[in-house]
């Protein structure tokens, strides 16, 4: 009986720490620290992309971000720079929340791509700045093209991953949060309850044992003391 009960604790243990650990995995453990942006088709001529955020924020604003200047070798009297048209400014020069770290405009289709490393949480970023646009940019920092804007969904929880993808003037932003609330709080209950029922089970089986076995051995020495009292 200890032993099945053992075994029956083992097994849900490792159940819940598999699903857990595999929602962890899935998605709270999302990279927060860089943001990966995609492209399809861009304009002839584009170096490098700029996300134009709509909205201010004391937290992250700057006259002009040194930093990425150099690192892409472009002016604060560049187009890029000084764009500033219904709200929306550059992520990379009129914010200090992002560095450049990686660009590759010549690749085939389905593998252009840019990114950045984050001084805030991307999360954080896209829960204040909740519409943006990619802007495509030669390398001197004019400005070649500008997307559709898209309204990002906010997050109260977790590290969500967002999938962002310029082609064109389209553009996407999937906000993955991995798999739902309910299923992270379903599984474990289903398990805890599947467990219950067999424990349940195997004590019913041993109590009904226990019982049958009592009653065989009073048969048992009835019996005896019958034959006893008999000679």
């Amino acid at each position: 009986m200890k032993r099945a009960v053992k075994v029956l604790i083992a097994v849900y243990f490792s159940l819940v720490m598999c699903i857990f650990g595999g929602t962890a995995a899935y998605a709270w453990n999302a990279d927060t620290s860089h943001l990966d942006i995609s492209f399809g088709k861009v304009p002839e001529g584009t170096a490098f992309a700029d996300i134009l955020l709509k909205g201010s924020w004391s937290k992250a604003e700057t006259d002009f971000m040194e930093r990425n200047g150099k690192l892409l070798d472009i002016g604060r009297d560049s187009e890029i720079a000084k764009y500033s048209n219904d709200g929306f400014t550059s992520m990379l020069f009129r914010h200090n929340c992002a560095e450049f770290q990686e660009c590759d405009m010549t690749a085939e289709d389905g593998r252009k791509h840019m990114v950045f490393k984050l001084d805030i949480p991307s999360d954080e970023i896209f829960n204040h700045f909740g519409i943006i646009k990619v802007a495509y940019c030669g390398k001197e920092g004019n400005i070649l093209g500008i997307t559709d804007e898209v309204r990002i969904k906010r997050v109260f929880w977790g590290n969500p991953a967002y999938t962002i993808k310029a082609d064109g003037s389209n553009l996407t932003c999937d906000v993955n949060l991995g798999p739902p609330y309910f299923m992270i709080v379903l599984v474990p209950v289903t398990a805890a309850a599947l467990i219950l029922v067999i424990t349940a089970a195997v004590i019913t089986v041993k109590v009904r044992k226990k019982v049958q076995t009592a009653r065989s051995i009073k048969r048992i020495q009835s019996g005896e003391l019958d034959n006893e009292r008999k000679e």
